[in-house]
C-alpha cells in the first residue's frame, strides 16, 4: 500500500474575488519529497501554493493534510504541521535574530503561556545550527543581507517542527552562492526530517536540480507534471513560455540544462 501524501490537492479550484482564479488543480506531496511549481509569471504558482497551506479558501475539490481534510483541522493544529516562508523581503518586525526565529515555537506553547521555555530555545537554536544562521542570531533581522534573512526565515518555519514546509521564491533576487546554499539546505532537510516540501520556483534549472517532481502551471491549470526529465522537454516549454528552449544533459548531475539560444 502507498504511503498517504503530506500534502494532497484534488480537483481544487479557488481564487481571488472578481479577479485571477485556477481550476482543477491536482498535486500530492509525500514525505521527504520536495515538490516544485515552475511556470510563467501570473500563471497560478502562489496562488496554487496559498491554497496548499490553506492560507486560501477553495471553491470547490478538497485539501488533504495527512489524509484529513484541512477543513476539519483546528487553526493551532494546521499551524503546528504545516510552515510558509514567503518571498524574501526586510522585515515588519524590529527584533534581532533569535527572537524572530523563536516566534515559530507559538503554536506550541501550552494554554495561555507567552514566557519562552528552555525547551523553545533548545529548538530555535538547533534550527539556527541547521541552517547555518547562528553566527548572527544577535543581529537585528533587517542588518542582514538578503540571502542571511532567508536562512533566518527558514529557521523560523523550521521552529515549528512541521511535516510540510511551503516555500514561495526563496531563491529570488538571491546571487548564486546564496541560491545554491538555500536550495541545497532546502532539499538536505527535506530528506532528513523528512519534511514534505512544497517550493515556486522561476529558474528551471534549480528546479531541475532540487526537486523530486515538477507541476508546470499555465493560466491557472497544470499543464504538465512528473519527473523534471519528464516535464522540462523544449517542446512542452516552448507551448507553455512561447520562446524557442534548448535542453541537454547538465555535465554534473545529468538533469536537464534548460538555456534559451542567442
Amino acid at each position: 500500500m502507498s504511503e498517504t501524501p503530506v500534502i494532497k490537492l484534488t480537483d481544487v479550484s479557488c481564487g481571488y474575488r472578481g479577479g485571477f482564479s485556477v481550476n482543477h488543480i491536482s498535486i500530492d506531496v509525500g514525505k521527504g519529497t520536495v515538490c516544485g511549481l515552475i511556470g510563467p509569471n501570473g500563471s497560478g504558482k502562489t496562488t496554487i501554493l496559498r491554497a496548499a497551506s490553506g492560507s486560501l479558501p477553495i471553491r470547490s475539490g478538497k485539501v488533504e493534510m495527512e489524509g484529513a481534510e484541512i477543513t476539519g483541522i483546528k487553526r493551532l493544529d494546521l499551524a503546528r504541521k504545516m510552515a510558509f516562508v514567503m518571498q524574501e523581503s526586510s522585515s515588519p518586525f524590529d527584533m534581532n535574530v533569535i527572537e524572530y526565529v523563536l516566534l515559530g515555537r507559538i503554536p506550541h506553547r501550552k494554554g495561555i503561556a507567552l514566557a519562552t521555555s528552555q525547551q523553545d530555545m533548545k529548538i530555535a537554536s538547533e534550527m539556527l545550527e541547521t541552517t547555518g544562521a547562528s553566527v548572527f542570531k544577535e543581529r537585528n533581522l533587517n542588518e542582514l543581507s538578503g540571502g542571511e534573512r532567508q536562512l533566518v526565515h527558514i529557521a523560523r518555519a523550521l521552529t515549528q517542527q512541521p511535516s510540510a514546509l511551503f516555500l514561495d521564491e526563496p531563491t529570488n533576487h538571491l546571487d548564486l552562492s546564496h541560491q545554491h546554499q538555500i536550495m541545497t539546505l532546502v532539499k538536505k532537510l527535506s530528506r532528513e526530517s523528512s519534511i514534505a516540501v512544497t517550493v515556486v520556483l522561476h529558474d528551471l534549472n534549480i528546479a531541475a536540480r532540487f526537486c523530486d517532481r515538477l507541476y508546470l502551471v499555465n493560466h491557472g491549470k497544470i499543464h504538465t507534471s512528473g519527473t523534471p526529465e519528464e516535464v522540462l522537454k523544449p517542446e512542452i516549454l516552448e507551448s507553455v513560455y512561447g520562446a524557442s528552449i534548448l535542453s541537454c544533459p547538465d555535465p554534473v548531475n545529468g538533469k536537464p540544462l534548460i538555456f534559451i539560444p542567442c
